[in-house]
């Protein structure tokens, strides 16, 4: 199947060319940069809360529209100085790329335009006196653009806080890829039959799109990385083998798209070997098993993809409040009674003017908040206010391992190597920096051929450290000098 591979590489690399052989845009403005004096003074001053898709798609359409008015200010504030590529972070956590690979610098969408950005965390929001706080001081506002995304909702379950994991930032892929490297030598290094199969046991809660394509990761990664250096562990090869279970309360995966793609996507996790236990609820997390409303497992590692809410620093706005703590908005994406205020991506309860809830994706997210960056500039401008929001999916993909995807287009739904080369060339086209394209595709291209990541990297943990100097007495008097666990430079 190698030439299988290099073949849908090879596709991705003819759609990379021929994007390239569009006429070269002319050069742009040098960006320059703003005081905070600056903001201050300007007659409409709009502050975007966020630097991920959400946000910089609203920024975008601002930048588009207001860019070159006078007296008019455009200003993102974001924790960091980087946007996360949200789709790629599975090749990193199934060993095929690096985790700066799938981020690009905020600033880097600065170059020739006149949006600003404020490297800040947002502390707090007061609607009455219009203005953010931040811990770079607090920061007026015009209009306001809340695009702070969501966080991994852990329910009050019993041991869920303690031990379950989460998946949603470049540290933690890699961080999964070391539980999974240290589950795997503890389960080599132990005797006991029982206390190794619950070693490696890997449960996934929540059957929606980030359960499925986390489950499907860590069962490639173990079958088609980790497990070619531990042979002996291998159900094959006399050893007990690994278990991935997925736990879904839905009596079907991925709820929100449609039967025929459920339905596949089932029958290919089950090929796989991945076993799924639909119309199940987690009832206790606990350090050696999940207990489950079906039954027991003995599990040392589980994590948790079951829901999302907004940031806490929203959870006490004086305003509507839907599940999970979202902010409920109307259709032009404005809070009620707060017609300068709007809340897009995942912060928000919205719809469209069809009445269909919109889904928490990277595409949806981008949509919304370029329509809400175009409502804004209306305003400003006196235009017409555009028409109500209506969502139009370009399609929904799903990767589900080696060669295995599925990818709805419109009507037409492909599966197996066809859609895995597409969610692949897709994504690669839509990661808005060049340099990263290039990137990620020779580390995609090498994996294939030579095998993937499988080293483990402690980013979490700090190393220790100890002063350089004469021996510490008491260290001399039981034996020997400290050490210190960080890397050699010799």
């Amino acid at each position: 199947m190698r030439w299988l591979k290099l073949l849908a590489f090879g596709g991705a690399a003819a759609l990379m060319w021929r994007a390239t052989r569009r006429r070269p845009a002319p050069p742009r403005q040098t960006h320059r940069s703003e005081t905070e004096s600056d903001y201050r003074r300007a007659r409409n001053r709009v502050l975007v809360l966020g630097g991920g898709f959400a946000g910089l798609a609203a920024a975008l359409a601002l930048d588009r529209e207001l860019g070159k008015q006078p007296h008019t200010s455009i200003l993102v504030v974001d924790r960091d100085n980087s946007s996360l590529f949200t789709p790629l972070l599975w090749t990193v956590a199934d060993g095929r790329a690096d985790p700066s690979d799938v981020v690009v610098p905020i600033r880097a969408f600065q170059r020739g335009r006149r949006f600003h950005v404020l490297h800040a965390q947002t502390l707090g929001i007061d609607l009455e006196r219009e203005e953010v706080q931040t811990d770079a001081g607090p920061r007026p506002y015009d209009y306001l653009v809340i695009a702070l995304g969501s966080v991994t909702e852990l329910p009050p379950l019993p041991g869920v806080r303690e031990y379950a994991r989460v998946f949603r930032t470049p540290a933690d892929a890699v961080g999964l890829r070391d539980r999974l490297i240290d589950a795997v030598e503890v389960a080599h290094r132990t005797d006991d039959p029982d206390e190794r199969r619950a070693w490696l046991t890997f449960v996934v809660a929540g059957a929606g799109d980030t359960g499925v394509e986390l489950a499907s990761t860590i069962y490639s990664y173990l079958s088609a990385g980790l497990l070619e250096e531990y042979p002996w562990l291998r159900a094959g090869d006399g050893g007990l083998g690994f278990r991935v279970v997925l736990v879904g309360r839905a009596p079907r995966l991925l709820p929100m798209t449609g039967p025929e793609e459920s339905e596949y996507v089932q029958r290919a996790l089950e090929s796989a070997g991945v076993e799924l236990w639909t119309g199940t609820s987690v009832l206790e997390v606990r350090p050696d098993a999940v207990v489950t409303s079906r039954g027991v497992v003995p599990a040392r590692t589980i994590f948790w993809a079951a829901g999302i809410s907004a940031p806490p620093v929203l959870r006490d706005l004086p305003t509507e409040h839907a599940k999970g703590g979202t902010l409920v908005v109307d259709e032009h994406f404005r809070l009620p009674n707060r017609p300068r205020v709007y809340a897009v991506g995942d912060v928000a309860w919205a719809f469209d003017s069809d009445g269909q809830g919109l889904p928490p994706t990277a595409q949806a997210a981008m949509a919304v908040g370029a329509h809400a960056g175009r409502v804004i500039a209306a305003e400003v401008l006196g235009r017409p206010t555009p028409k109500p929001f209506r969502y139009v999916s370009r399609g929904h993909l799903t990767l589900l391992g080696p060669r295995a995807a599925t990818a709805r287009v419109g009507p037409l739904l492909l599966t197996g190597l066809p859609a895995w080369a597409l969610w692949h060339a897709y994504y690669l086209y839509r990661m808005p920096s060049w340099k990263r394209r290039v990137t990620l595709f020779i580390e995609w291209a090498l994996s294939a051929l030579i095998g993937r990541e499988v080293a483990q990297v402690r980013l979490a943990e700090p190393q220790t450290a100890v002063v350089a100097g004469p021996t510490p007495p008491a260290a001399a008097a039981a034996g020997g000098a400290q050490t210190s666990t960080a890397p050699s430079s010799g």
